[in-house]
């Protein structure tokens, strides 16, 4: 598992937000999006955190594969949640 991927989008800034696969995956991303953020999502198995539980991540079951999404605000964006 590649732990110096999350460590490094965590130093550059990027937030871990949330975990799914298939549609919810897309959806979740799209809403993220929608509020001005930069988005990426990362295959779980390569973002997930060395402690966490992993035994059935990168397994694709019938919605895909699981994925994580990280955010960072774009540049002139609001500066805090409230400010959206």
């Amino acid at each position: 598992m590649n732990t110096g991927l999350r460590e490094r989008l965590l130093g550059e800034g990027w937030e871990e937000r949330f975990s799914a696969a298939g549609a919810r995956l897309e959806e979740t991303a799209e809403l993220y999006r929608s509020l001005g953020y930069e988005v990426r999502v990362e295959d779980v198995v390569e973002s997930a955190a060395a402690d966490a539980c992993t035994s059935c991540f990168g397994v694709a079951g019938a919605e895909g594969p699981v994925g994580v999404i990280f955010t960072r605000r774009r540049p002139g964006s609001p500066q805090s949640e409230e400010d959206l």
